[in-house]
């Protein structure tokens, strides 16, 4: 991948693939294009550039240049897997902002996209879907995890000989402009049973003390939010036979890095509520452009012997201090945890898609997947198990 290679993808418009420069190279070219585009935070150099020095030394990122002329309008990075179809066909992947491996990715992408010029962010992202299979014609797979708006943007530009697999999962978002313009406080705004919970929970928490909200001052006190949240966050999950996040090393070792690199500019939160001395929840959230993204949580199910419901609390509280900051929206992002779904005002899709081009492997495997799920008994009907978080 260290060949640079350019091909036309309009009269001006051009893309080109190279080997990844170290992060501090690549650092002043991401925040030049980054002043003239809208980021968020998956795609802040804050992210890009942690998640880049966090990599292992075993991969080897290409980076995705878009120029329109002589200047540069999309920036994006890929990281080659090599894989087997069906564990023995061999089959080469490249992944946005991923790796393809669980261990390195289990810090979860969202809202994925290319970093693209304000104004130019469909042309940059259907240059590099229709063009990558030239630039890179060993690859077979390229995997766009976590992409959240402009789908179209990607099928739309594909060689009409590629084949697109998709798995999407909703994700949930409080749009508190438009509570604020109503004139009422958050909890107003969500249907009345999970306001009546809310408040029913409130006032049991009230009787262990004064239920308040407090964001960490300082970096420190950050850190050890964070420590709470994972024990929190461990118990809820190991409970129910899950791992839970931090389980994987590297999970914490991304994240206490980010913590330290994004604290001055002030583009995260960690979160508290407490009732009285007792703990209710811990939140980790990412804080840009008017937007609160919900990244982790961490609740205390275990204060009382009833359930209190500390996540509705918590993130109630949150939001409300969020609307209160003056921010335009509260991103729960995916997943469906009920209180996610309980507290939103609007859904929207977060979809992984597997763009392919067309090969015996892909043939084989589509046909082995046929047959096995002919041969397969369909599972049974169940409602899933509700989530820790």
């Amino acid at each position: 991948m260290s060949r640079a290679t350019g091909l036309r993808d309009s009269p001006q418009l051009q893309v080109s693939l190279t080997a990844c420069p170290a992060p501090q190279d690549l650092a002043p070219q991401w925040r030049e294009l980054q002043a003239q585009a809208e980021p968020n935070f998956f795609t802040d150099w804050t992210w890009i550039g942690c998640w880049l020095e966090h990599l292992g030394p075993a991969h080897q990122p290409a980076l995705v240049r878009v120029q329109l002329g002589e200047e540069l309008v999309g920036l994006g990075v890929l990281v080659p897997q090599r894989t087997r179809r069906l564990r023995w066909w061999p089959s080469l992947a490249l992944h946005l902002h991923a790796t393809g491996q669980r261990q390195w990715d289990d810090i979860t992408i969202e809202h994925n996209g290319c970093l693209a010029r304000r104004g130019l962010e469909d042309r940059v992202h259907a240059a590099v879907a229709s063009r990558l299979w030239p630039l890179m014609p060993s690859v077979d797979q390229m995997c766009l995890p976590g992409v959240s708006a402009g789908h179209e943007r990607w099928r739309e530009a594909l060689p009409p000989v590629a084949c697109v697999r998709e798995i999407s999962e909703p994700a949930y978002r409080v749009d508190l402009s438009s509570v604020r313009t109503s004139g009422r406080v958050f909890l107003e705004t969500v249907g009345a049973p999970t306001r009546a919970t809310v408040r029913r929970s409130l006032r049991l928490y009230q009787g262990l003390g004064e239920v308040l909200i407090s964001a960490a001052a300082d970096l420190p006190q950050a850190l050890h939010f964070l420590e709470r949240l994972k024990h929190f966050h461990q118990l809820g999950w190991t409970s129910r036979g899950q791992p839970g996040a931090f389980a994987n090393p590297m999970f914490e070792r991304f994240h206490r890095r980010l913590i330290a690199t994004a604290w001055p500019g002030g583009q995260l939160q960690l979160l508290r509520v407490t009732a009285g001395s007792a703990e209710v929840g811990y939140l980790y959230n990412f804080v840009e452009a008017g937007q609160m993204l919900a990244y982790q949580s961490g609740f205390n199910f275990g204060l009382t012997e009833r359930n209190h419901h500390p996540g509705l609390v918590t993130h109630a509280l949150a939001v409300q201090q969020a609307l209160d900051a003056g921010l335009d929206g509260y991103d729960f992002l995916a997943g469906q945890a009920r209180y996610k779904q309980q507290l939103s005002h609007q859904t929207y899709t977060m979809a992984t898609f597997t763009l392919h081009r067309p090969s015996l492997g892909l043939w084989l495997e589509r046909a082995w997947r046929r047959v096995r799920a002919r041969f397969t008994p369909p599972a049974s009907a169940s409602s899933p198990p509700s989530t820790p978080s």
